[in-house]
């Protein structure tokens, strides 16, 4: 499963906006793939039917299986299917609106969603998890073409709508300009090795005026060895409190007393202190804009995709829904 697990990792960060609904398009083609209901089973279940389309056991099956709810505790299994099966059936309200507006997304476009999906987990990957998963690759191409069909629609129905004001973006920092004040910080080095003898011996060289980053490239065991041990900026809370207690004790360039910690014995060293300070809103715009536009696109899509729900025909059959993962 060590495939699978990888693509869940890359989907999960975030190609786009809206794989919150269509994130398990690249492992389940076969599962949200309706041209193949005609291939199942006569024993399959029905689970929903949204405007006449099927929805069935079969699909709930393979969408939970190839998604991230496959390692969530037993326990929660049971309420786990009936939201696997509520994205399924936004999925298909999606792709029937997409095919209402008589729109298309070309070929180019598809050929680079793919080569750009090929690149990111190297073609001999991709097939890999492909055989793994059961989908074949034309199932796998139509699923991503749908993909493109779902963000070019919500693009045009959902985002390209939103708007944030310049009055909206200084209200938010009045009212939240605790979120935006940076405590003290210190930069911190260190060196770790794995006996006390070790770095009592590093740190007597250092008291007689050896460099500590020198000794950290040449003695440290930490991943940090590399560039003198430097660890970069801590605010207050970001270290572990033994650690945090010893870093605020120490005055600039001093060494610190050998500190035990999971990982080895540490020497420390405070190499720039910085005061409080509060950032400027002109500083922070950018990201204020990008938090209200995100928090006003969820509560547009979910706005927008209630009224899709409403005005469709959607039956559900939730005696079908029991064992729906088992089988």
């Amino acid at each position: 499963m060590g495939n699978v697990r990888r693509a869940r990792r890359l989907m999960r960060g975030g190609l786009t906006r809206w794989t919150w609904i269509c994130w398990v398009a690249l492992l389940v083609a076969a599962g949200c793939d309706s041209s193949l209901q005609a291939k199942r089973e006569k024993k399959d279940v029905l689970l929903a039917q949204v405007n006449g389309e099927p929805i069935t056991r079969e699909d709930v099956r393979a969408h939970f299986m190839a998604s991230e709810y496959q390692e969530a505790p037993r326990k929660a299994e049971q309420s786990i299917p009936r939201v696997l099966l509520e994205q399924l059936v936004e999925r298909r309200l999606l792709l029937q609106r997409f095919r209402e507006t008589g729109e298309y997304v070309s070929e180019r476009r598809v050929r680079r969603f793919v080569e750009f999906i090929r690149r990111q987990y190297g073609d001999q990957d991709l097939k890999a998890i492909m055989k793994e998963q059961g989908i074949d690759e034309e199932s796998w191409l139509k699923t991503m073409r749908e993909t493109l069909e779902i963000e070019h629609l919500l693009e045009r129905e959902v985002y390209s709508k939103l708007k944030v004001s310049d009055s909206e973006i200084e209200d938010y920092y009045n009212r939240n300009k605790g979120k935006f004040r940076v405590g003290r910080r210190w930069r911190v080095r260190q060196i770790v090795v794995s006996s006390t003898k070790m770095a009592l011996q590093l740190r007597k060289l250092i008291l007689e005026g050896k460099s500590f980053a020198a000794l950290a490239q040449e003695h440290s065991i930490g991943p940090e060895r590399d560039v003198g041990g430097d660890l970069g900026y801590f605010q207050q809370g970001e270290l572990p409190e033994n650690i945090e207690n010893v870093v605020e004790s120490l005055k600039l360039g001093e060494v610190s007393r050998v500190v035990k910690s999971p990982v080895g014995f540490h020497l420390l060293e405070v190499s720039e202190r910085r005061l409080p300070f509060q950032k400027t809103l002109a500083s922070v715009r950018d990201d204020i804009k990008k938090r209200l536009l995100a928090d006003k696109g969820r509560t547009r899509l979910e706005g927008w995709l209630g009224e899709l729900k409403r005005n469709a025909k959607i039956t559900y059959y939730p005696e079908n829904l029991e064992n729906v993962v088992s089988g």
